[in-house]
């Protein structure tokens, strides 16, 4: 299902195209709740990626809402796209869904990182989250996503639902499908992981690499005793993928921030400019 499949038309629709050695937003189109200002320029390898920090004007996702994102990458351009902090999900009514849709296509010799910043699970949530990315070969996509579960009054109590749903496309055809549907656990095996976290690296064929690669990532993630995090080769040589858990989202995080310099070492030479955000040390 894509990113259409709940809303007439996105939120958020973000296009990124080349113009000789720099990227640019060629499409800039969004409407409540999304915030769009100004893009940047932060890292120095690859000089030419554009970094855009998304805003919400609602600070938080409540349980009507139906939120559609869009994301076109042109042949050879170069985004990043994070959030400006974790995004609450708040408590959804009896038979209510929140629902969230992002498609993401990425054309020849282009490279994307879709990096939002972890969702907090208020107690009764109930989201439906899908992910679709389409990447030609030759291209390449990074995609991160965290979460954690949080009772503000501290009594166990857990959310409702989580449905994910990530499709993996090469050119129009299905590479992988990897989905997550769980109920709120306050008990059991699951009971002392509070934070969890996925990472697609999605680079249609180069086999070899996408095995060196998973083997180096699941070597650093093991140095954080706090983290149980491992790395895994996808289907049909469409990359690889990372699975992470932890009590606390703050070494979920930090894996992940070791997932992305590993990556952009192995497709840049060198790893992404450092920068703190508000809610890097939950």
């Amino acid at each position: 299902m894509n990113a259409t499949a709940w809303a007439p038309r996105p939120q958020l629709d973000l296009a990124f195209a080349r113009r000789g050695d720099r990227t640019v937003l060629e499409r800039r189109l969004f409407r409540w709740p999304f915030v769009v200002t100004r893009t940047f320029s932060l890292d120095r390898v690859p000089a030419h990626l554009l970094t855009m920090i998304l805003q919400t004007s609602s600070g938080a996702v409540h349980g009507e809402d139906r939120l559609a994102q869009r994301f076109a990458i042109g042949p050879g351009a170069a985004a990043h796209c994070t959030t400006q902090g974790a995004s609450p999900i708040h408590r959804a009514p009896p038979g209510v869904t929140t629902r969230d849709a992002v498609d993401i296509r990425v054309a020849p010799g282009g490279y994307f990182e879709y990096w939002p910043k972890a969702r907090i699970l208020f107690p009764d949530a109930a989201l439906d989250q899908t992910v679709d990315v389409d990447c030609a070969r030759g291209a390449a996509a990074l995609v991160g996503d965290a979460f954690t579960v949080h009772d503000p009054e501290a009594q166990g109590r857990a959310f409702r639902h989580l449905c994910a749903t990530l499709t993996l496309r090469c050119e129009g055809e299905i590479l992988a499908i990897d989905r997550l549907d769980i109920g709120g656990f306050v008990r059991g095996p699951m009971a002392k992981f509070k934070a969890f976290g996925t990472a697609v690296f999605m680079l249609p064929g180069r086999r070899e690499s996408h095995a060196r690669l998973a083997e180096d990532l699941s070597k650093a993630l093991a140095d954080d005793p706090a983290l149980y995090a491992a790395a895994s080769l996808l289907p049909h040589e469409a990359g690889l993928g990372v699975r992470l858990a932890s009590p606390e989202l703050r070494h979920v995080m930090a894996g992940l921030d070791v997932v992305r310099a590993h990556i952009r070492r192995q497709t840049h030479g060198s790893s992404p400019t450092q920068r703190q955000g508000s809610d890097d040390l939950i």
